[in-house]
């Protein structure tokens, strides 16, 4: 149960139903998440900017969904880690190649650019340290213009930020997101100790 209240129908703007329409088709947000954070003019802003920053990017939709969802399974937030693009989907990003994310360094379906891309989502998620050094920026320009890393960068940010919010408001569980999908719960059960 969220919990915050989810708004209805009526008591949206009419803008604010567009984008409820418009999440429905989409996949990513799940609009239940709008149905809470559209209570204030300031939910509405962030929404304009997610859009902004998930349509009108330079990086593949699938390799920033890849870096989202493995920060919605560090979260262990239900609700993020259910939710899937259907951008994404439609480019080609499959729930195996998303399972992947788990154990990336291992894995060998990923591109060396999808990891390191992961690699930049996992150490902003966990360890500053680590993506706050010149020999790791090096690395990102072995598979990225400084373009994309600064999209990359926004993008992840935006969802270790935003998706800790999301977490706390409790809209699934992650013991109901391991029911929905178990192949994410498999994983996670299985999951390498962290390093």
């Amino acid at each position: 149960m969220p919990r915050l209240d989810y708004l209805e129908d009526t008591d949206l703007s009419a803008e604010a139903r567009e984008y409820v329409a418009n999440a429905e088709k989409a996949g990513s947000p799940d609009p239940r998440v709008l149905r809470i954070i559209f209570r204030t003019n300031a939910g509405i802003a962030w929404y304009r900017y997610w859009l902004a920053l998930s349509n009108d990017g330079i990086l593949e939709r699938d390799l920033k969904e890849l870096c989202r969802v493995k920060i919605a399974f560090d979260h262990t937030c239900g609700y993020c880690s259910t939710v899937r693009s259907s951008a994404a989907r439609d480019v080609g990003l499959t729930e195996d190649r998303i399972q992947e994310v788990w154990d990336f360094e291992n894995s060998t379906v990923l591109s060396g650019r999808e990891k390191a891309a992961l690699r930049f989502a996992d150490h902003l998620k966990h360890d500053i340290a680590k993506a706050d050094d010149d020999a790791f920026y090096d690395q990102l320009r072995e598979h990225f213009s400084e373009a994309e890393i600064v999209e990359l960068g926004l993008w992840c940010a935006e969802n270790v930020g935003a998706g800790s919010f999301v977490r706390t408001l409790n809209i699934i569980t992650w013991e109901q997101a391991c029911e929905l999908n178990p192949q994410t719960a498999a994983n996670a059960e299985s999951k390498p100790a962290a390093a």
